[in-house]
């Protein structure tokens, strides 16, 4: 039998599978419609023939009745009953967490956060997701909805986030948030990945958008620095993985911010598992069925 760790995000549905000890990784894109996934997840599970399947998803995962009840960049999985559905289509126990508390553990385990007494992790792609490990245990809240840092307001007046309120965290810190400054600074229309890819070739504005960007990154930090006081904070998902400087940004604006004492005692680092973090995860769900 063999171990598979998923992860259903906004773009792409990422997996990790182990067999022996050898661990290969992919992704494929994410289609609208619950369908799509399902067969992914069929093929999936057929490549690898998992004891159980360890599945990380986007949004409020409730751990109390194995529906997702809110989950702004995959709708289409909003409101079913998405423990019992998958179990009874793919014949193996299916393990849920939020995905960036999968992204989390899957850096406590196998990443960056091997170590740390209090472990936070952000996920910076299509969304903005948060995670946290105390003392080897993923810290999930009462129903799985603990630590959504992409869901707190830092302006109430602010700009509107996926999930429909004004000001959000994710609203600045995520690839539509990206893609907002740079519209506001240039009149254009661009996606995140073209952004990304204009900065690295030294273009002006798109630089001075991750500046802006990091500098929102940076109040969440903050936050987190002063509310847990931890030991390492990872930063992993598509953005720093392709415009690793982004971090370095943020730490420069974060130093001018936080209090001089959690600052002292923080590592900031880029997420040794890159965009697969929370794949990672799922697969230490399936391997140790958490």
């Amino acid at each position: 039998m063999g171990y598979l760790g998923v992860d259903i995000g906004g773009s792409f549905i990422k997996y990790c599978g182990r067999a022996g000890d050898d661990i290969k990784k992919g992704k494929i894109p994410t289609e609208k419609g619950f369908d799509s996934v399902l067969k992914a997840l069929r093929t999936l599970v057929k490549d690898f023939s998992p004891e159980r399947l360890g599945l990380g998803v986007a949004g409020l995962y409730d751990q109390k009745t194995g529906r997702l009840t809110a989950s702004p960049n995959i709708r289409f999985l909003e409101g079913i009953d998405l423990k019992e559905i998958l179990e009874e289509e793919l014949g193996i126990p299916v393990i849920i967490q939020n995905d960036a508390s999968a992204a989390a553990l899957g850096e406590y385990r196998y990443g960056a956060g091997k170590g740390a007494e209090i472990l936070v992790c952000f996920t910076l792609g299509t969304g903005l997701g948060g995670g946290l490990v105390v003392n080897g245990r993923l810290v999930s809240g009462v129903s799985g909805s603990a630590m959504e840092i992409g869901h707190t307001t830092i302006d109430v007046d602010g700009w509107y986030c996926h999930c429909g309120r004004k000001g959000c965290l994710e609203a600045y810190v995520s690839s539509y948030g990206l893609e907002r400054f740079y519209f506001f600074l240039t009149d254009q229309k661009l996606d995140s990945a073209e952004i990304i890819l204009l900065a690295n070739e030294g273009k002006l504005e798109a630089m001075k958008a991750l500046e802006e960007f990091s500098r929102y990154l940076a109040v969440g930090l903050m936050n987190v620095l002063h509310i847990f006081n931890p030991d390492r904070v990872v930063i992993g998902g598509g953005i720093p993985q392709h415009y690793p400087a982004v971090i370095d940004l943020a730490v420069s604006n974060l130093k001018k911010m936080a209090f001089e004492l959690p600052f002292r005692d923080v590592q900031i680092l880029k997420a040794e598992l890159g965009e697969y973090s929370g794949a990672y995860g799922a697969l230490v769900l399936s391997e140790e069925g958490l």
